[in-house]
C-alpha cells in the first residue's frame, strides 16, 4: 500500500532550527500499525543518510503525497 512518511527534523547543531519533510513508501501493509512497523528502518535510513539533522517526530499518513 502507498503511504507518505512525514518527519519533523531537527538540526542537530541547532535544535530549535526544525522542518517537515516526506518520503514516499510504497509496499506496506494495509494495517496501519504494522506499517508503522515497517517504516521506522526507512526513518533510520533517511537519518543516515542527513547526519546533521534528528527526527523530532515521524507519522505514517496512508495515500498522500506532496
Amino acid at each position: 500500500m502507498f503511504y507518505t512518511i512525514v518527519m519533523t527534523v531537527c538540526m542537530t547543531a541547532v535544535p530549535q532550527t526544525c522542518e517537515q519533510r516526506e518520503q514516499i513508501a510504497n509496499g506496506l501493509a494495509m494495517n496501519p500499525g504494522v506499517a508503522f512497523m515497517q517504516a521506522q528502518p526507512l526513518v533510520a535510513r533517511w537519518l543516515e543518510a542527513h547526519p546533521g539533522y534528528f527526527v523530532q517526530r515521524w507519522r505514517v499518513l496512508p495515500g498522500r503525497s506532496s
